[in-house]
């Protein structure tokens, strides 16, 4: 009886860990015999006394496991613009632009998003993604490029690390919606070039195609907002811009409102261009 209940102490000191249960109940069958085996050569009280500390020894490594994982500290996350693969290239009252690269095999650090985004892929790869405190996610297949995406559907804040696992770098920009830019303002309408490809809470995405050596019309944003531009080609944009970076693709231009401008394609192939208003 002394045995089972020692058997059950192990057991719940050990929260039911296999691997401790099995590695507590082997040591308590070489103490149980060790002191049958003293009992039997008449020295009934180092054999108890034996027996005593083998358990408490076994039930102290029990409980090392458990206190390890429980007092583990969380990873260490920083505001996604502080984080170094996602370089702040411009902010204002309104908005925040993150020029994103992760090189093949990288990771990023623990970072936190705050903010309502969307993006531009530029170059997409495989990557998996890790939220704290939860186990690695899957891996992603890369998405045929450009393309749009955003966290309008996710909870803020939220935090996660982005793990390239592909051979190929990985290149987004992306634009952080910090500030309403002022009344309700209509879409654009859609014409030759032009079309709305998302429309979510916070701001609208055109999506412009420009053959080579043609322009869009000018015309006027009722809101500020950004130009990306994600083929690679010489782009002119005549009015409208206040801000720039970059060349080639992933350049980007922040263009204030109510200043009519024009997309030219100046180069011989086709070109896609992404305008983000805000709202």
């Amino acid at each position: 009886m002394a045995i089972g209940l020692f058997d059950v102490a192990i057991r719940l000191g050990s929260g039911w860990s296999m691997v401790w249960v099995v590695r507590a109940e082997a040591a308590l069958f070489l103490a149980t015999s060790l002191g049958l085996l003293m009992l039997y050569l008449r020295r009934p009280t180092q054999g108890l006394a034996t027996v005593a500390l083998v358990l408490v020894a076994v039930l102290a490594c029990g409980q090392a496991p458990r206190q390890a994982v429980s007092d583990a500290p969380a990873p260490r996350a920083v505001p996604v613009y502080r984080e170094p693969s996602h370089r702040l290239v411009f902010q204002s009252a309104l908005a925040r632009v993150l020029d994103v690269r992760i090189g093949p095999g990288d990771t990023t650090g623990y970072h936190i998003h705050a903010d309502p985004m969307v993006g531009i892929a530029i170059q997409d790869a495989r990557i998996r993604i890790q939220g704290a405190g939860s186990p690695l996610g899957a891996v992603a297949s890369p998405r045929a490029t450009p393309y749009v995406f955003d966290n309008w559907s996710q909870a803020l804040p939220y935090t996660h690390r982005v793990v390239n696992t592909d051979t190929l770098p990985l290149h987004y920009v992306v634009a952080e919606w910090l500030a309403r830019s002022g009344p309700e303002a209509p879409a654009l309408p859609d014409d030759a070039n032009r079309h709305l490809v998302k429309e979510g809470p916070t701001t609208r995405v055109y999506q412009v195609t420009l053959a080579p050596g043609t322009a869009t019309e000018p015309h006027t944003h009722a809101t500020p907002g950004l130009v990306v531009l994600a083929t690679a080609g010489p782009l002119r944009e005549e009015g409208g811009g206040r801000a720039e970076g970059g060349t080639g693709a992933g350049s980007w231009s922040w263009r204030e409102s109510a200043e009519p401008h024009v997309l030219r394609n100046g180069g011989t192939t086709r070109l896609i261009i992404y305008e983000i208003d805000w709202r």
